[in-house]
């Protein structure tokens, strides 16, 4: 289910922190604009294309 904006914002602070931690690369898919500009790198991707 959905998280609230509180409790999503703790999440995704762990998954980077925990990342960084331990050098691990995290693959995260969203519709979500606000969350993926929180990414180092982001790939879009159009009609199965990748557009950027």
């Amino acid at each position: 289910g959905n998280l609230d904006s509180k409790t999503s914002a703790e999440v995704l602070g762990l998954i980077k922190r925990t990342s960084a931690e331990f050098r691990q690369t995290v693959v995260m898919i969203t519709h979500n604009d606000d969350i993926a500009r929180l990414a180092d790198r982001i790939v879009r991707i159009e009609d199965g294309k990748i557009v950027e």
